[in-house]
Formats: structure tokens, sequence, C-alpha cells
């Protein structure tokens, strides 16, 4: 990598590998070290685009929000992982 600075792309592949299996907004936040401002734009991009799909999830009788990472989304990080690949 030319920087220490993350590319928008490696972003995304982080909030998709945090999502494979479903997870909440807060822990995408603090693993992914953005700002909420950030992850919000982030989380409404990949929704529009249906790479990344709001599930409700139910826990201690509460219905909480969890992110999930769609087909589509899995396919993309097979793309970017074969592009890695590629440049190594």
């Amino acid at each position: 990598m030319l920087n220490n600075r993350r590319s928008e792309l490696d972003i995304v592949v982080d909030i998709l590998n945090l999502s494979k299996d479903g997870t909440n907004k807060t822990s995408i936040l603090y693993k992914t070290n953005l700002s909420y401002s950030q992850l919000k734009n982030y989380l409404s991009i990949l929704l529009e685009k249906d790479i990344l799909k709001e599930v409700m999830v139910e826990q201690n009788g509460r219905d909480l929000k969890h992110y999930k990472t769609t087909s589509k989304g899995l396919n993309l990080l097979e793309l970017s992982q074969e592009i890695t690949n590629l440049l190594e």
C-alpha cells in the first residue's frame, strides 16, 4: 500500500467482512474505526446497492437491527480478494 490511509474499497471490504454473519451498527463502528457520520454514509450506500441488508434479530425479548452481507456483497468480497492476490 502506498500510504497508511485506507481506501474506500478497504473500508467497504472491512464492513462486509464484519457483516457476513450479521452484526450491529455499534460493532461495525468500533471495529472499522469510522465516525458515526462516515458509517451512516457507507451503510446507506451499501444498503441502496443491495450489498448489505438489514435484518431484525431477537435478543433478550427485543428486536434489534443487524446488518448482513448479501450474496452480491459476498461476490464483491471474493472479487476484491482475487484482485489483491493478483497484485501481490
